[in-house]
């Protein structure tokens, strides 16, 4: 059952990769072993993201010369240092499927421009970026929810959540003690579908604390820095 929470947590990544792209209108390949771009990525994201068992080769061979590359191993199950690339990083698919009891007093959902660029200049404190990385084009989408804790006019906490078919996946998340209630909302957002997402180091283990727990690895891998 974990295997396949992490290959359902991995087709999830890679519907939000295929979200992202289609927001800016550029081109990728998405097929039942992940997504692909064509066109350039935008920040914190790669050029490929394949669910556990793909032929990560063969997906990586159109665009392996490409700048700035990334790739992330759905399954943390190959070495790419033999095509020249090296680990960035190792993570868990993590996955959430009990009874959501965080609180959520103080979160609202972000519904407008205003609130969606308080909340993006809150999430990049953490995220730094110095371009655009949520177009407004993301309020009209049906299977995405982003919400924020509220201080003052802005956020001191936010959290994603991105639907698929069988899952609902939260990432982007930023801010002291928000495991609970983001957790709260990306269940009742997926009407309690089992809510996925990975993570790494302290994140990780607030994550577990919090009832979720581990399904599979993954690793990214990068071009080395000249």
């Amino acid at each position: 059952m974990t295997r396949d929470l992490a290959s359902i947590a991995a087709q999830n990544n890679a519907d939000w990769y295929a979200m992202m792209w289609d927001l800016r209108g550029l081109r990728y390949h998405r097929d039942a072993h992940g997504f692909c771009a064509i066109d350039p990525p935008p920040p914190y994201h790669g050029w490929v993201t394949a669910v556990p068992g793909a032929p990560i080769e063969d997906l990586i061979a159109q665009v392996l010369d490409r700048p700035d590359y990334a790739v992330k191993d759905g399954g943390g199950e190959y070495d790419l240092s033999k095509i020249g690339l090296e680990k960035f990083f190792g993570a868990s698919w993590i996955a959430f499927t009990a009874h959501p009891t965080g609180t959520t007093t103080g979160w609202e959902e972000i519904t407008n421009v205003t609130q969606l660029k308080h909340w993006e200049d809150a999430w990049r404190v953490t995220s730094p970026s110095d371009k655009e990385q949520f177009p407004a084009l993301i309020l009209e989408r049906k299977d995405v929810r982003i919400w924020g804790r509220k201080k003052g006019p802005g956020y001191d906490a936010g959290a994603i959540a991105n639907l698929s078919d069988d899952c609902v996946g939260l990432s982007n998340l930023f801010g002291a003690h928000a495991w609970p209630a983001a957790t709260t909302l990306c269940s009742t957002f997926g009407n309690g579908q089992p809510v996925v997402g990975y993570e790494r180091g302290s994140d990780l283990k607030e994550a577990l604390a919090e009832g979720w727990y581990i399904v599979g690895p993954l690793s990214v891998w990068a071009r080395p820095k000249s």
